[in-house]
């Protein structure tokens, strides 16, 4: 039973909070797009502080030797995917998430890459799941900018 409160607070905690939200202050409705915001927020935060920032290694190893200024570009997404964050709850949310769907294809292919090379990773030998789900997921976060972000009169009509 408590393996499993991590995964249901991981999957069930944005909703709740924007459920809690939109109690707390009647004019913010419930709205999936703010979910999925929300999910978009969380996971390019974390992981462009956590993974691409402070602990560049991890996402260096999973770029190709051949590839120029590995470190380098780590903290550039880390800093792009924190931009992300910010920026998918401005004005500009509908352009962040067309960059966001554009970021996630142009990335997919270091994600295959790292699928490919999970046991020569040190970091990622003991859990290599880690790598096998990242690259499913990348449909499902495409999904997550695109319904987040369309444009609320195309959702009404």
């Amino acid at each position: 039973m408590p393996d499993l409160l991590i995964p249901a607070a991981i999957i069930l905690g944005p909703v709740m909070m924007v459920a809690l939200a939109s109690l707390v202050r009647r004019s913010a409705r419930f709205r999936w797009a703010n979910v999925f915001k929300l999910y978009l927020t969380l996971l390019f935060g974390f992981f462009g502080v956590y993974g691409h920032i402070l602990h560049p290694q991890s996402v260096v190893e999973l770029i190709p030797p051949f590839f120029p200024l590995r470190v380098e570009s780590s903290y550039a997404s880390g800093v792009l995917e924190l931009a992300f964050a910010i920026l998918i709850w401005t004005r500009w949310a509908r352009i962040t998430g067309w960059a966001i769907i554009a970021y996630l294809v142009l990335v997919l292919p270091f994600n295959i890459y790292g699928w490919t090379v999970a046991t020569n990773v040190p970091s990622y030998a003991n859990s290599p799941w880690y790598l096998w789900i990242r690259i499913p997921m990348q449909a499902v976060f495409i999904a997550f900018a695109w319904f987040g972000t369309r444009d609320r009169r195309a959702q009404s009509a």
